[in-house]
């Protein structure tokens, strides 16, 4: 007993007391002339977004076309803001192997891609929490410029830009 006693006398050495917050806002008293007070309640939701862009687009002599998804998740933007996805490809659309390369194309929900390099492939608007793009990648594999034997292959870089 005496040690349990003991211990909790320790105890109340080592930690602290009861800790009391108080903030003041509005005072009201019976001299004021008021009978109610207000106050704010707030949170700051900041933008936020998940983009998940396919793993790999993988041709052969079987499989020409390919046919992968694009999301975007948890989207929460500032009011008139729009998150665009835009894609680029390195070597414009070929897959290359040295000097060699093979053409191929891309299909954004089974329409064909703008003509260029760099264009939007998704765009999410501020009040939509999530947006979807199909993508289509087709080859003929047509094989005149693929010189050498070996892997052809082409990067593109999706980027998120919001306006």
């Amino acid at each position: 007993m005496k040690r349990i006693l003991s211990l909790v006398l320790l105890m109340s050495f080592i930690l602290p007391g009861p800790v009391i917050l108080r903030t003041a806002g509005e005072t009201i008293t019976q001299d004021s002339g008021e009978s109610s007070g207000s106050l704010t309640v707030d949170y700051n939701a900041g933008v936020t977004y998940t983009v998940t862009i396919p793993a790999s687009v993988t041709f052969s002599d079987t499989e020409k076309e390919v046919e992968r998804a694009l999301q975007v998740n948890n989207v929460v933007l500032n009011a008139g803001s729009v998150l665009n996805v835009n894609l680029t490809s390195l070597n414009q659309f070929k897959m290359m192997c040295g000097e060699g390369y093979i053409e191929y194309g891309l299909k954004i929900n089974h329409n064909e891609a703008p003509e260029g390099n760099n264009y939007t492939v998704l765009t999410v608007p501020a009040g939509e929490n999530t947006g979807w793009a199909i993508l289509n990648f087709y080859t003929d594999l047509q094989k005149e410029h693929a010189l050498y034997a070996g892997n052809y292959t082409d990067t593109l870089t999706f980027t998120v830009v919001i306006n």
